[in-house]
């Protein structure tokens, strides 16, 4: 019964900042005392990656005890009697966590599942995110990405039983693991190490992550789990699955186990957002009107601010003579909804043998597989309207920023109605996107156990392997209007509260539907990117222990890593001819768009995110389906010449000595890593030659002829593009010497000081190696006939960038903790680092060579290497319960980062904080536990988070506070029901520009109000 007191969604054991373990604060002497006495394998001399489901430890101080080990704790407590209060369910959980404090060497958090199948939250980063110090980014609402201490997630080392954990899924391959494909029901515990030891991995200037699963020497025989349960999102009005399962056997005498896992989840995430896209500050004279922030102040860095028409003439004037001059605006604003239709399966396989008393071998099998179907329906009003419709703007009370902007067709006859060719308005321009993904990470490996006397050798050898990416996606743009007539005459947008209200005629879908409608094949294609991680790992490593009243055991290890990332492009086709030769894109009729291929409705259910008087979307299945029945296709068409393969090998060694007195405990170590890295991409230059078919008088004659569809007849792509694939190789090494020492110190009973300091690295990006570029060149043919559509001339384009250097950073932490009652701990730790040649993202205007010439390239989006900068701060955290079931947990970080230069190819881009640091975090939950009933309330507020640079200017997360509500019922021995309620508060994500003002609005994100309802059986 004591076993079943907390429920799958329930917390478990989040600790402080420095996670050590202690058995009891009132005898912890005689802890260390009788453990001195143990065998070496008795005393916790546990190798740095032990795949075994043990946390890792240092020699002689075991971080955190096995889950099996756990229970056993609570049933030696049960047989005490006595007076001691035997605590179970989730209360047991976090003083289980707790305990372990006073034996660790290094600062570690703890999360630790109450039961088999019972990890505390519905996924790993959400329970993460209650970590000190720990902020995560989510994905329709749930945890996807991990970042510590003000560093990014790439800079995060996400591990499984001590080795890397191969992930992909949408976009370039990234070294940043993707919770999404993490089952948490398969996981027994995590430890976050925020300071270093020589025997963990390098790679983590963040922080390391070690997420270890359940073996079968820690389970009952015939012991396991079944659960079931059901989820309801308000933005997606539907009631879906999740089931997992647990079973594990082994012999009486512990010889051969076996342990068998699997889950499977299917949800749906729907999230709505507004977007204001692509910042600039428009002037007619950017010497005379220069930009400003909102107190009139110029910006230091103007050269890296993107002026609109390079500040010459880039002002606008309303139909009604009114004059806008001076004033940053978005170029285009959007409304979003994307429905996410998620499967997610997880499978465990593992086999232990101790064929010897002193030999133990483990085998794991992992598969984490998701698979989606994707779809965006956006609505967009870019800057197009501006000279023929632009009739009223308002400004913020600084008027330096529009916050709104009206656009109307005026009365037939007049103005531009009036011309040969009359203007239709092309807005709202509904834009729609599909992609069909399946990632999938595959694991294998072997971890061997060997004991003689006082030494100890491990060794482990496996591989990762993970395949995503979307295999196939399309993307569609219609525009309401055909050839000269005009399905919508009103199109209008303003800042409301963080986020965007749209207005339009009320019969804009009727009239789409009547046919006033055109595809954009300018805006119309399909294409796949399919991805691979992979690395294969051997390791070694040996511990010798000592009866020493001093030296407890030194450890010596090498590993060697060799990490492969490949990618592969390509699009699909429809051909109108049986040679598929001629693009349905090429062909008079291929803007044809019949009402079948549009909802006959707006889309509903916009139960936050922003505002519209109406949402017309393209139904893509619809009009794919229209594609296959009238053309050949869709055809897959590979791009070969497209090269994107990177090579890594790392040898790594290490030796660290551990060291124990009465009260004072730590280690001191040095590790040694060589990194050989090697990438073959191809840049990919894209030249627009042209577009439409020529008028009489020329390419730039307006008069162009016309198809049925009423676009213009359109130029064969092949005619019209160049496609120019450039082959890069590149190549690199280096060596890192990582020194690090942990020391602990019991001052008086009960009262723990801490210190740490070391130097950690981590790689730069997989894309950044591949350091592949794709660029655009519009010219002036193009641009002329594609102006309408917001065409601009020159290069655009984005790319990696091989010449950033690692992250290296020389971390200090220092701390204290009171452990004032059983069970409570009041604490805190100071933390520092000091990085060096830290990566910021930007989008900047940019001088490159292209095909043998220097050009401009627009709002060019890399990476730039940013000068020193410090992050610094404090977390103070405190776990207290009352003997009656009442308890509490709460922390709180404050992290101060420093400015520093930010450049790129010599160009000075400006300043930036590091990226991804929130100055301010605050969790706290207060439970109540008592008999069968577990209720408990999770607060969890992230204060403002440094983003990357648009337009010269930092952008910035506001401040997210959110609420979850979980709770848990024994309805009879061995029987649960489950609850919660996730983001009760209904919270949206919202992001602006600069830190001068909120009113650059940049994003906002609702992925809804979830709830949980389930039934869990353990046997």
């Amino acid at each position: 019964m004591s076993l079943l007191l907390a429920g799958a969604s329930l917390a478990a054991g989040i600790v402080g900042n420095a996670d050590a373990q202690q058995t009891s604060p009132s005898t912890a002497a005689g802890a260390q005392a009788e453990q001195a006495d143990r065998s070496p394998d008795q005393a916790g001399v546990t190798p740095p990656q032990s795949g075994t489901g043990e946390v890792s430890a240092p020699a002689a101080n075991s971080t955190v005890d096995s889950p099996g080990q756990l229970q056993a704790d609570a049933a030696d407590a049960a047989a005490a009697g006595g007076d001691d209060i035997v605590v179970t369910g989730y209360r047991r959980s976090i003083e289980q966590s707790l305990s372990r404090k006073r034996e660790a060497n290094a600062f570690v958090d703890v999360i630790t599942a109450e039961d088999v199948g019972k990890f505390p939250d519905k996924n790993v980063a959400d329970s993460l995110q209650r970590v000190p110090g720990v902020i995560i980014e989510r994905d329709g609402g749930e945890g996807s990405r991990v970042s510590i201490r003000g560093l990014g997630s790439d800079l995060t080392l996400t591990e499984l039983n001590g080795n890397f954990i191969a992930g992909t899924d949408t976009g370039d391959p990234s070294r940043s693991f993707n919770y999404l494909l993490l089952p948490s029901t398969l996981i027994g515990s995590v430890e976050v190490f925020k300071s270093s030891e020589a025997r963990l991995d390098e790679g983590g200037v963040g922080g390391v992550i070690i997420n270890h699963t359940r073996v079968p020497f820690d389970l009952e025989p015939w012991s396991g789990t079944v659960s079931a349960e059901g989820t309801y999102a308000d933005v997606s009005k539907k009631t879906e699955p999740n089931v997992s399962g647990l079973l594990s056997w082994h012999n009486e005498s512990k010889t051969l186990g076996f342990l068998v896992g699997a889950t499977y989840q299917e949800r749906t995430n729907r999230t709505l957002s507004a977007n204001a896209d692509s910042w600039h500050w428009w002037t007619n004279d950017r010497t005379a009107k220069p930009a400003v922030d909102v107190n009139g102040n110029p910006f230091g860095n103007d050269a890296a601010i993107d002026y609109w028409n390079d500040g010459v003439n880039g002002g606008q004037k309303t139909l009604g003579g009114t004059e806008f001059n001076g004033y940053w605006a978005p170029q285009s604003v959007s409304e979003t909804i994307e429905e996410q239709k998620r499967k997610r399966l997880g499978i465990q396989a593992t086999m232990q043998a101790k064929p010897f008393d002193n030999l133990e071998i483990t085998a794991n099998y992992f598969r984490f597989q998701l698979d989606g179907d994707y779809t965006r329906n956006v609505i967009k009003i870019p800057e197009w309207g501006y000279g023929n419709f632009f009739t009223a703007g308002t400004l913020d009370k600084s008027g330096t920023i529009l916050t709104g902007a009206t656009f109307q067709v005026p009365p037939e006859g007049t103005l531009c109605r009036a011309n040969t060719n009359p203007c239709t308005m092309e807005t709202p321009a509904p834009q729609n996107y599909l992609a069909r993904e399946k990632s999938v990470s595959n694991t294998y490996d072997v971890h061997a156990k060997w004991n003689l006397d006082h030494l100890s050798v491990d060794v482990v050898f496996g591989k990762t392997r993970s395949t995503g990416g979307p295999s196939f996606q399309f993307y569609a743009q219609a525009k309401p209007r055909n050839g000269t007539v005009n399905g919508n005459s009103l199109s209008a947008w303003n800042f409301t509260d963080q986020s965007i209200a749209m207005n339009f005629s009320p019969d804009i879908i009727q009239n789409m539907l009547n046919g006033v409608a055109q595809i954009d094949l300018g805006s119309t294609g399909s294409g796949f990117t399919n991805n691979s991680i992979s690395q294969r790992y051997a390791q070694a490593d040996v511990t010798r222990s000592f009866d020493s009243p001093f030296l407890a055991s030194i450890q010596a290890g090498v590993k060697w890593r060799d990490g492969r990332v490949h990618r592969e492009t390509g699009r699909f086709e429809w051909y109108s001819d049986a040679a598929n030769t001629l693009r349905f894109q090429d062909t008079p009729g291929g803007a044809l768009a019949l009402p079948e291929i549009f909802y006959p409705d707006s889309l509903g259910n916009i139960a936050g995110g922003f505002e519209t008087s109406a949402f017309p979307a393209i139904n893509i299945g619809n009009y794919i389906d229209y594609l296959n029945g009238k053309y050949n296709g869709p055809v897959r068409v590979p791009e070969p010449q497209n090269l994107y393969d990177i090579q890594e090998k790392i040898w790594a060694g290490y030796a660290q000595a551990n060291f124990k007195t009465d009260t004072v405990r730590g280690n001191i170590g040095l590790r040694v890593v060589n990194t050989k890295q090697s990438g073959v991409s191809s840049d990919t230059l894209t030249y627009e030659n042209d577009y439409c078919v020529n008028g009489p008088d020329g390419q730039f004659d307006p008069n162009k002829p016309f198809g049925e569809d009423g676009n213009c007849l359109v130029i064969p792509e092949a005619q019209r593009q160049q496609r120019v694939f450039t082959q890069n190789a590149e190549s690199k090494s280096y060596t890192d010497f990582l020194p690090s020492f942990n020391i602990s110190w019991e001052v008086i009973p009960n009262l723990l000081l801490r210190a740490a300091a070391s130097k950690v690295m981590s790689r730069p990006g997989y894309n950044d190696l591949g350091a592949a570029r794709s660029l655009t060149f519009n010219s002036d043919p193009f641009t002329f006939d594609r102006a309408e559509f917001g065409a601009l001339p020159g290069w655009f384009g984005n790319g990696g960038n091989f010449n950033l250097k690692p992250f290296r950073a020389w971390q200090y932490d220092a701390g204290a903790e009171w452990y004032f009652h059983p069970g409570s701990v009041l604490g805190f730790t100071l933390f520092r680092k000091d990085v060096q040649d830290f990566v910021v993202p930007v989008v900047i205007d940019l001088p490159q060579e292209v095909a043998g010439e220097t050009v401009t390239v627009q709002q060019y989006s890399t990476q730039a290497n940013g000068s020193s900068a410090v992050s610094q701060g404090v977390e103070v955290y405190a776990q207290h319960t009352l003997d009656f079931g009442l308890g509490a947990q709460v922390n709180f970080t404050y992290n101060d980062t420093s400015t520093a230069d930010i450049s790129l190819n010599g160009t000075d881009l400006g300043t930036s904080p590091l990226v991804n640091s929130a100055k301010t975090q605050l969790n706290a939950s207060v439970f109540y536990e008592h008999g069968p009933v577990l209720l408990r309330a999770s607060y969890n507020r992230r204060g403002e988070v440094v983003r990357g640079l648009l337009s010269g200017i930092n952008y910035y997360d506001d401040p997210y506070e959110q609420v979850d509500l979980n709770a848990a019922f024994d309805v009879m021995q061995n029987v649960q029901i489950t609850a919660s309620v996730i983001n009760l508060t209904k919270s949206e994500q919202r992001q602006h520009l600069g830190n001068d003002t909120k009113d650059r609005f940049v994003s906002n994100t609702y992925a809804g109000r979830r709830v949980y309802l389930g039934a869990a059986f353990k046997f």
